[in-house]
């Protein structure tokens, strides 16, 4: 069975990583996390401030409404949030090492203690789930880098490290210019957290150069840092802040320090990773203490402005639902909205074999209320939840078999709709196989417009979770995913078919779906959409489907935290993002043995029920796709879509 994490890189560092109690819970929980590194501590200012710098800058993130996680390295392992024993014993280290990313190993096999620096911080930072990271200054293109090529590592990770760094811009020792020109050639964001685009320079508040743009409003710097998540972009962001005002003044005096410092660094032939710590300590000398109470004034600011995004931001949010009201003395159903066709099924089912030939053969035929929402309506029903669904039926009778089969849902909001036939469909099932099926929704579901959801946003607006049938027209299924990313609701996109895979591209929200659940074949077709080329023998196995998703999953998962392939007789390929944010990768069996199937209608569509019904009641992942694998092998033993055994003890 294929069983394992997101990429080398993830999987390498969870063997290393020991995240707190507090950091997890966090990012479980979906609150914000701001990572803060530890070369300030070990290598930046002296002892006792460097211990009071990092217990004040812990407090400041927790105040603006996020969890600190200052990561250092202790006895062989990256820990991502000390406590105060593991902060005091940085601090006070006499032989604490710098660790930037080239060292995070060596460090690590000699079971040294290690601060970290931007870039391994920023490293370490995405390995365990966390997007924002506050610190001082970055590093960058040193002085003179024409003749040493003295370029720090910081800028190599900001180019390939999607974690947002909030700062004072570049270090004033630095060459400002080549930094923010090497920082546009990598595409990294560079973006000044004030109302003028005039980038920073570390202790005062503005250099000669300009960022990308500027912005007073933390939310566009959200909106900027999920945009580029779902294009897939894998670059960092520089957010700059310039140091507070009331620090200013001291500016001019601090900048004539440093670039004596410099020339001594200089003549005294310092380089590499000890320019920054002499330079620091030597400006503190010149200006008798200004510059460090400037820096950790900085330092405080840049803290601050990272909790205050973060919490903002909480990208990380696990799928399982966690606001249902678990203490409650009443129990709440957790509320989910289907929106979709509602179809009334009729199967023919033969255990023949069935030659293209004309001819007739044995077998029965079955007729039951269908239609991809709906069933999940159904399924959802039956497992405990406030079932809505919303849709639209004619005024015939097949529209009456529809209503007097649907006594698991609320139906209140289907749309009856005049001179307009019920959608029906046709399958042909031969041995289990479904070969072909003919369908007539296109007359009645034309009809429907984004009226029917504006008119019922309320519904949606409260719900726990939303399926949405790829059956519904594109305006119709943009205004659900509209409504949906306004309220920030979980979505689960059923594609349904293969020539309907294609329609939630159409929209330009497909980055609003949070859970997917296509066939083989579909799953072929979203891999096209999404730019991805594939030999359609992958889909033999889910080991071959999870190794290509693995290997492609920026451009295949998008932002989905969920993403099922079911794969027939050869069981399903199932990804999902666990509780740090990180990927999963699971392959699971068949629900049922082939000769066991009586009929394979409606069978997907329980399974996503059983999941969706699991997670909404504060199951994990792996416990709602237990409970999704028997929904489906009950509804695999009827001629049934959504079996009546299916019910809510199965959530026990």
């Amino acid at each position: 069975m294929y069983s394992r994490c997101i990429g080398r890189q993830k999987r390498t560092f969870s063997k290393f990583l020991r995240i707190s109690t507090q950091v997890k819970e966090a990012l479980a929980n979906g609150e914000g996390v701001v990572a803060l590194e530890s070369t300030v501590i070990t290598h930046g200012l002296p002892y006792p401030h460097n211990l009071s710098t990092a217990r004040s800058l812990e407090q400041k993130v927790r105040a603006s409404g996020s969890q600190p996680a200052t990561i250092a390295l202790f006895d062989g392992k990256i820990h991502v949030g000390l406590d105060d024993e593991k902060l005091e014993k940085l601090a006070t280290s006499q032989s604490a090492v710098k660790v930037s990313t080239r060292d995070i190993a060596k460090t690590l096999i000699r079971k040294e203690v290690g601060g970290t620096t931007v870039a391994s911080t920023m490293k370490i930072a995405h390995a365990a789930g966390i997007s924002v990271f506050a610190t001082g200054g970055i590093g960058g293109v040193h002085r003179g880098a024409d003749q040493t090529f003295d370029i720090s590592a910081d800028l190599q990770e900001l180019s390939k490290t999607p974690v947002c760094v909030v700062c004072s811009g570049v270090k004033s020792i630095l060459d400002i210019p080549k930094t923010v020109e090497y920082l546009e050639t990598h595409s990294v964001n560079c973006v000044v957290y004030r109302g003028e685009n005039v980038f920073p320079s570390f202790f005062t508040r503005k250099s000669d150069r300009k960022a990308q743009f500027n912005t007073e409003r933390l939310e566009e710097v959200v909106e900027l840092i999920k945009t580029s998540k779902s294009l897939g972009l894998p670059y960092g962001t520089v957010l700059a802040c310039p140091i507070p005002e009331k620090y200013a003044a001291d500016g001019d005096v601090i900048q004539k320090a440093i670039d004596q410092a410099v020339r001594e660094a200089i003549e005294r032939n310092i380089a590499s990773q000890s320019v920054t710590p002499f330079i620091l300590a030597r400006v503190n000398e010149l200006t008798q203490g200004a510059s460090m109470a400037t820096n950790i004034a900085l330092l405080e600011n840049n803290a601050s402005i990272a909790g205050r995004l973060a919490a903002k931001l909480c990208d990380r949010r696990p799928i399982a639902i966690s606001q249902i009201k678990k203490n409650s003395s009443i129990p709440i159903k957790p509320k989910i909205v289907s929106i979709g066709a509602a179809i009334v099924d009729f199967e023919a089912i033969t255990s023949e074999d069935v030659k293209d030939d004309g001819g007739s053969y044995n077998g029965h035929i079955v007729q039951r209320m269908g239609g991809v929402a709906r069933n999940h309506a159904e399924a959802l029903g039956r497992l405990g939840c406030d079932s809505i669904f919303i849709s639209a039926i004619g005024d015939d009778s097949n529209g009456q078999f529809f209503r007097q089969n649907s006594e698991k849902m609320d139906i209140t909001r289907v749309k009856v709709i005049t001179n307009k036939p019920t959608c029906t469909y046709l399958a042909v099932n031969v041995r289990g196989n479904v070969k072909y099926g003919i369908v007539t929704s296109e007359p009645l579901l034309s009809t429907l417009t984004p009226a029917l959801i504006e008119k019922n946003e309320d519904a949606l607006e409260t719900s726990d979770f939303i399926l949405l049938d790829s059956n519904l027209p594109v305006p119709l299924m943009t205004k659900v995913l509209e409504i949906a990313k306004k309220h920030e609701k979980q979505v689960w996109l059923e594609p349904t078919d293969i020539d309907k895979v294609k329609k939630v591209f159409a929209t330009g929200l497909v980055d609003a779906v949070t859970a997917t659940s296509p066939n083989a074949n579909e799953f072929l077709e979203w891999a096209k959409l999404c730019q991805v080329a594939v030999d359609p023998s992958v889909v033999n196995s889910a080991d071959s489907v999870l190794e290509l998703i693995e290997k492609e999953k920026t451009r295949l998962l998008l932002n989905t935290s969920l993403f099922v392939v079911t794969l027939s007789n050869k069981g399903s390929a199932v990804v999902y993002r666990n509780n740090l944010g990180q990927l999963e990768f699971q392959s699971l069996p068949p629900p049922i043995q082939m000769d066991k199937i009586v009929s394979v209608s409606g069978a997907g569509d329980s399974f996503n029920s059983g999941v969706i019904a699991g997670l909404t009641h504060n199951k994990t992942v792996v416990e709602s796709l237990r409970i999704g694998q028997e929904c489906a092998r009950l509804t695999l033993q009827t001629t049934l879509a959504t079996s009546e055994a299916i019910n809510s003890q199965l959530l026990k």
